[in-house]
């Protein structure tokens, strides 16, 4: 029982951890499709912010820090992506470029689970 124990936590963990990535992989994907106006080539984007010296650049470092690399954006979260994008007013898309929904997906809780395990 104890080792059925400790598998269903560290399965639990895994997938805690799974919809903390999930959730940051829509957020800031979200975020550089903002900012570059609906441009598809996310990676460039988040490259090329991380260049400037500014808070974003601090944010996306972060999300690079948490994800461990650049992303394969699959065909299916792009049109996802797109879809949100066309259709946010510009008023939404300024206030998305202000990188909160990004900020509150790193400071997910989930986060957490993996350490102690």
């Amino acid at each position: 029982m104890a080792l059925r124990a400790i598998v269903s936590s560290k399965s639990k963990t895994k997938r805690q951890l799974a919809a903390a990535r999930l959730r940051l992989t829509r957020e800031l994907g979200r975020f550089l499709m903002c900012l570059a106006g609906g441009e598809t080539d996310l990676n460039q984007t988040w490259q090329s912010q991380m260049a400037r010296e500014t808070a974003t650049a601090t944010r996306l470092q972060q999300c690079l820090e948490r994800l461990g690399s650049y992303l394969d954006w699959t065909a299916d979260l792009q049109w996802e992506l797109r879809r949100f994008f066309r259709n946010l007013n510009d008023n939404q898309v300024k206030a998305r470029c202000l990188g909160r929904e990004v900020d509150a997906a790193l400071q997910d809780p989930r986060w957490g689970m993996g350490k102690g395990s």
